[in-house]
C-alpha cells in the first residue's frame, strides 16, 4: 500500500468505458491454512456503496486473489471424500453467497476476474462471468499443476460488457 500510495488495500478506476473494482480478499482465518477469501463489513460496505455510485450504463470488472466463484477447486484434493463437496474458505470465497446477491442488484457487473487456484475456468452465473486465469509462477511444483500448464490469459473487454479471453501457455 505505501509503496503504491494507496489508503486502504482497495480501490476502484475507470478505464477505457469500464468500471474495475480491485479487491482485497485475503483474511487471516482459523483454519489450516492460516487464512480465508472473504471481505470484511468495512469493505463490503464500500464495494455496495461503490456499486451503487456507478453508472448502470457501464460495465464493472471485479479483481480478487482468490475465487469469488471458481468451479476447478471441487476437484483440487479430495474435496468429496466426507460425501459431500466441502471446498476450504482459503481456496474460494467463503462470502460467494453474498458478494452473488449483491451484484444481482447491480446487472452491470459482468466479469470477475481471479488466480489463486493455479487452474483456469470459467463460469457464467447470473449473467457475471467468472474467471479463473492459472499462474506462471510455482515451479515448485514441476509441471502441470492438475493438468494445467504455466499459463496466463488476455482478456479482452467490449463497450457492450462483453468480453473474451484467450489462454496462453508460458514457456
Amino acid at each position: 500500500m505505501q509503496q503504491l500510495g494507496l489508503e486502504q488495500p482497495y480501490y476502484s478506476f475507470d478505464q477505457a468505458g469500464w468500471h474495475f473494482i480491485i479487491l482485497d480478499s485475503s483474511f487471516q482465518g482459523e483454519n489450516q491454512y492460516g487464512y480465508v477469501g472473504r471481505l470484511d463489513d468495512d469493505q463490503f460496505n464500500w464495494l455496495s456503496e461503490d456499486l451503487g455510485s456507478t453508472s448502470s450504463e457501464t460495465p464493472v470488472c471485479v479483481v480478487s486473489h482468490i475465487p469469488i466463484l471458481c468451479v476447478s477447486e471441487f476437484y483440487d484434493g479430495e474435496n468429496e471424500v466426507t460425501g459431500n463437496w466441502v471446498v476450504p474458505g482459503a481456496w474460494m470465497h467463503i462470502d460467494s453467497r453474498r458478494l452473488k446477491d449483491l451484484f444481482l442488484m447491480h446487472d452491470n457487473v459482468r466479469l470477475c476476474l481471479s488466480g489463486h487456484a493455479h487452474q483456469i475456468d470459467r463460469a457464467d452465473y447470473h449473467g457475471v462471468k467468472y474467471l479463473c486465469n492459472g499462474a506462471v509462477c510455482g515451479a515448485w511444483w514441476q509441471g502441470p499443476y492438475l493438468g494445467f500448464p504455466p499459463a496466463y490469459v488476455v482478456i479482452d473487454l467490449y463497450d457492450d460488457g462483453s468480453s473474451e479471453s484467450e489462454t496462453i501457455l508460458y514457456e
